[in-house]
């Protein structure tokens, strides 16, 4: 009853929001109202999913979804709605970056590269195909999975059902675009990929790298990252790819700036390892760090339909392709790795 009441009055007060900005827009408005059988066919059959909040948004405010000559419509289901605690401008804004002006069934969502970022109706920003499974039919946005594919297919909209939201507010009350976007590797606009740049040369990636990391809730690892990194150039000038396992807490004020550098760089892989396939590696498979003489190891791999785990130096990767891009890939792991156990594996 209590999230029944919620979505009633929380959808009442976005569609009056919702229909003060259409109309102080409606100037620069030039396309036709959306039909109301397509609006209210859709609406029925989210609701009949169970996605109750979009499709009483839909049905309140149709041109909020449907506002260009086609549409891809990501729903977010009612419990992840209901847990935000974000303004209603933000809510719009976030409902506003689950649709895209493209209409994209799932097989064209699988049929496009890995990293491909498609742009949404919010500001012009875009979100990131960050994982797929061809033969799975298994495919995420964001590394947001989406549950219920093609879920609507009527004329030019698609509606797919998403496990959650595309943008986190666990650190920041706004949406952040993923770096890979940031930098237009891969633009489904314009399907142009960019060259592979000798990452030592390409210093405005790793801005954005440590500026995502520094965002996201790893500001000291980003801090100790920045700091080291004239002396990843200088030591590794044709680095092409890396893998880095960011930790949430380091004692770099304590560190001594040699003890800094090996610490860092014992967290960084020169080779670009995606959680996938270092979920494919067995049990007590060795990784060279770009810390000369050491390695990391595979200590646990857990994965099936309902659960992946995966655990380096006995420390958990929490936040598997946090960042992806075609040069870097960045896990989130629980805590550092531990120096000793770093320090003491030979090649």
């Amino acid at each position: 009853m209590g999230k029944g009441l919620y979505f009633i009055f929380a959808t009442m007060i976005l569609s009056g929001i919702i229909t003060v900005v259409l109309h102080s827009q409606h100037h620069v408005r030039h396309h036709k109202d959306p039909p109301r059988d397509l609006a209210t066919n859709a609406s029925q059959l989210l609701r009949s999913n169970g996605f109750n909040f979009i499709s009483t948004l839909l049905h309140i405010s149709p041109d909020l979804f449907l506002s260009s000559p086609e549409s891809t419509i990501f729903a977010i289901p009612d419990s992840a709605m209901s847990n935000l605690s974000i303004p209603p401008f933000m809510t719009i804004q976030l409902i506003t970056y689950h649709i895209s002006p493209f209409k994209l069934t799932i097989k064209d969502l699988l049929d496009k590269p890995l990293n491909t970022c498609i742009s949404t109706t919010f500001q012009q920003q875009k979100i990131s195909i960050t994982r797929k499974d061809q033969k799975k039919r298994v495919l995420e946005i964001n590394n947001v999975l989406i549950t219920h594919p093609d879920m609507f297919l009527q004329g030019p909209v698609v509606i797919h059902g998403v496990s959650g939201p595309f943008a986190s507010f666990k650190f920041h009350q706004h949406i952040t675009e993923l770096p890979i976007c940031k930098a237009n590797r891969l633009d489904v606009s314009h399907g142009t990929l960019g060259a592979k740049l000798n990452l030592t040369k390409n210093k405005d990636e790793w801005g954005t790298l440590v500026k995502f990391l520094n965002t996201s809730g790893f500001a000291p690892f980003a801090s100790g990252l920045h700091s080291v990194l004239d002396g990843v150039f200088k030591e590794h000038p044709n680095l092409a790819s890396l893998t880095i396992f960011a930790p949430p807490i380091i004692e770099a004020i304590e560190m001594a700036e040699p003890v800094l550098q090996k610490f860092v760089k014992s967290h960084i892989v020169p080779k670009k390892h995606s959680f996938k396939h270092l979920a494919s590696m067995p049990q007590g498979a060795s990784i060279k760090t770009l810390c000369p003489g050491t390695e990391i190891r595979i200590t646990e791999t857990v994965v099936n339909p309902s659960e992946e785990l995966l655990s380096i130096n006995r420390v958990e990767i929490t936040s598997p392709d946090l960042y992806s891009s075609k040069n870097f890939v960045v896990h989130g792991i629980a805590r550092a790795f531990s120096m000793y156990e770093v320090s003491t594996v030979t090649v």
